[in-house]
């Protein structure tokens, strides 16, 4: 998209309207993770606590206190619970920092509103006692954080953010296959981005991640005149992602037309999002930022608990 003002960052990435939104809700996995310390994710590991997963016949050596009598006296056999651990998440947090994320006209940037999203996520993880980490694309190399659960690991993780800035061609597709390969535990993967990339490829490098076995968020940030393109006057439109390249447009005169093809692209790029089960929702700047985490989060725990009655 282009843009005819371009906003400095110079913003609280911790705003804390949105964290007192989003302070008392639960950013769960919904697939089971692999984790070593205890927190609010089920694991693949087994042991004797949280929730039941399965009996199996008594061995020599098992611990007593798990076997069911209950189903002895039906069956005359000895059995013993198993149970899913509750583990911490591996949280990888994906911030596009292509030249379009810079744009913002009526509202702050989009790139400034991912940052806050992200700064705001990472927060509630950390208080779930989750590991958080961050990649990011600097001038085509990759800055990356690995996950961790101390305080100090998420103020680094906040200057980081601070620090970018939104430059040059599309990368998150790049970062997102880059990510895919490195990651070597199931994690939930968090990305913010306006994903005006090619679709396909953008789909390929998260199907990537499922398949896998990630779950996978993606937060499309957009500014409003993005979706309604509401310019009145004549401006001249520059491209934030090829420096030098501009139109000067008088936009009744297209606006029919870019609302026709922008709503063909997000048909599309919501379509690929449910083929490959990924979680997508799409956050305009113009609203509030926090409202808009905490109805998604509510939204995905209802989600959760609806599954987990179904397979109960």
């Amino acid at each position: 998209m282009a843009a005819r003002r371009i906003k400095k960052p110079s913003l609280d990435l911790l705003d804390p309207q949105a964290l007192a939104r989003i302070g008392g809700l639960e950013l769960v996995a919904r697939t089971v993770v692999d984790g070593v310390m205890s927190g609010m994710h089920r694991s693949t590991h087994k042991g004797g606590c949280c929730e039941f997963d399965e009996h199996r016949l008594y061995a020599q050596g098992d611990d007593l206190r798990l076997i069911d009598w209950r189903l002895f006296a039906r069956r005359d056999r000895h059995y013993v619970k198993q149970f899913e651990d509750e583990t911490n998440l591996h949280a990888w947090l994906v911030v596009d920092t292509s030249g379009s994320m810079q744009f913002g006209d009526s509202t702050m940037s989009k790139f400034d509103y991912a940052r806050m999203g992200a700064a705001c996520l990472a927060r509630l993880l950390l208080k779930q006692r989750d590991s958080i980490g961050l990649m990011l694309d600097v001038n085509g190399k990759r800055q990356t954080i690995p996950p961790r659960p101390q305080a100090n690991h998420f103020l680094s993780i906040v200057e980081r953010l601070q620090d970018s800035t939104a430059a040059g061609a599309a990368n998150v597709v790049d970062v997102l296959q880059e990510l895919a390969g490195r990651l070597k535990r199931r994690s939930l993967v968090v990305v913010f981005s306006d994903c005006f990339c090619d679709v396909s490829r953008l789909k390929q490098s998260l199907h990537q991640l499922r398949l896998r076995g990630h779950d996978v968020l993606v937060f499309q940030v957009l500014a409003p005149e993005e979706i309604s393109f509401d310019f009145r006057t004549p401006a001249l439109f520059e491209d934030l992602e090829s420096p030098g390249v501009r139109l000067d447009i008088h936009p009744g005169a297209i606006r029919r037309h870019y609302v026709e093809q922008f709503e063909t692209f997000m048909r599309e790029l919501r379509t690929s999002m449910i083929e490959i089960d990924c979680d997508f929702v799409t956050l305009s700047t113009d609203r509030d930022l926090g409202d808009s985490l905490a109805y998604y989060l509510r939204r995905r725990a209802a989600a959760r608990r609806q599954r987990a009655a179904r397979t109960g």
